[in-house]
């Protein structure tokens, strides 16, 4: 699981990250607008949590940002900010919980598990991109009128690509995902990959699966 923090109270997002890290959820942390905005441009999350007062600005403008950018990461406002018109204003913005300072970490750790778990329910169970159609609650692909066949550790990371579409997914989300508490050579990720591509595009069709070095793996039309 990753999360993405924007705090800006150092010491507390340290003690939190710690804490996350050893509950098993990664954790990218901004302190700022700016650096939150930034940091999750290439990347999707299984939730954001969001500070209001920030040195550059109101966490409720970052909540508008990432309703454009990351609209199914479920959102959690931590702050200090008790007032009714506080939690309010940012359930209007799409908020799927909220938490009030001070806090116990371990509720905190409960409540993302939770909206991760959230997320996954709302995924939708149709994709299309270009000529692929997938139906994920009955596993079938075609494209155009070609079927596909996928083994099911296939299936696993055309749905997690889905999941993340159109953001890249990194290698190590890929591989937790894929091969929890596993030592994964370098040659069976590779091989699982290429497999895949070459199971959504034959040779006389777009390719649709793209590796962007240092970055992850995508679904994409063009790259």
């Amino acid at each position: 699981m990753l999360v993405l923090i924007v705090e800006d109270d150092r010491q507390l997002a340290a003690c939190t990250i710690t804490f996350l890290n050893n509950e098993g959820i990664d954790v990218d942390y901004a302190d700022n607008l700016y650096s939150a905005k930034h940091i999750a441009e290439q990347q999707n999350y299984d939730a954001i949590v969001l500070d209001i007062g920030l040195p550059d600005g109101l966490g409720f403008s970052l909540a508008e940002h990432f309703a454009k950018t990351h609209p199914n990461t479920p959102l959690l406002f931590l702050t200090a900010e008790h007032q009714l018109q506080s939690k309010l204003k940012a359930f209007s913005l799409g908020a799927l919980d909220y938490l009030t300072k001070p806090f116990e970490l371990a509720e905190l750790s409960i409540r993302l598990k939770l909206l991760k778990a959230k997320k996954i329910n709302t995924v939708s169970q149709s994709f299309l991109l270009a000529d692929l159609n997938v139906n994920l609650n009955q596993r079938i692909a075609m494209r155009h009128q070609r079927p596909i066949t996928l083994s099911p550790q296939q299936w696993q990371l055309l749905q997690l690509l889905i999941e993340y579409f159109p953001h890249p997914v990194d290698k190590r989300i890929i591989l937790e995902t894929l091969w929890p508490d596993q030592d994964v050579s370098s040659d069976m990720y590779k091989t699982l990959i290429s497999r895949l591509r070459s199971n959504l595009s034959k040779p006389n069709e777009k390719p649709l699966l793209h590796t962007l070095k240092g970055i992850g793996v995508l679904l994409r039309e063009k790259c």
